[in-house]
């Protein structure tokens, strides 16, 4: 018999890409109120040089079956430490990207106290919700025991513009 254990860092197992017993049910969560600036070095516009937002992250969380105490998906009074995750990476920092040529310098403002850095692999939004997902969803699969996964992550940087991450089906 083979032992077909989980490989987090991929999503799949050694049959392939990772199934999960489909979301039943399913609750979205706003998470607001985080300025930050970043920039998008390699951008042949504006976009290379700093500027901020108040980023909001709209997330969504599912399972196949509901707590049994309480009938939720999820206590949004438990979500504490996901607002936390969230402020330390977004709250008041400037983002760049992990090959920004100039990242020697943001590191020299840091140094300094002018800065609160983090270095991401990509700075925009796009980078941003992914990030959002993988941590989040591996915090609420830890706090449920598998039952909760995170479906998809809105990421705004303004009101006229988001993206949209989903996770592995």
């Amino acid at each position: 018999m083979t032992d077909h254990a989980v490989r987090p860092d991929t999503g799949s197992d050694d049959l392939g890409p990772l199934h999960h017993p489909p979301a039943r049910f399913s609750v979205t969560k706003l998470f607001d109120d985080l300025p930050c600036t970043h920039r998008s070095w390699a951008h042949y516009g504006k976009c290379a040089f700093l500027h901020g937002y108040e980023r909001s992250f709209e997330i969504e969380f599912g399972c196949g079956e509901l707590e049994p105490k309480t009938g939720f998906v999820v206590d949004f009074g438990d979500l504490k430490e996901v607002r936390a995750l969230l402020q330390e990476q977004f709250d008041h920092t400037t983002l760049i990207a992990v090959d920004d040529p100039h990242r020697e310098l943001f590191e020299e403002l840091r140094r300094a106290g002018v800065i609160d850095l983090r270095i991401m692999d990509h700075t925009g939004m796009e980078g941003a919700a992914e990030w959002v997902h993988e941590r989040v969803d591996r915090l609420v699969r830890e706090r449920t025991s598998g039952r909760v996964r995170v479906l998809r992550v809105v990421a705004r940087e303004s009101r006229k513009n988001a993206v949209v991450f989903r996770g592995p089906m």
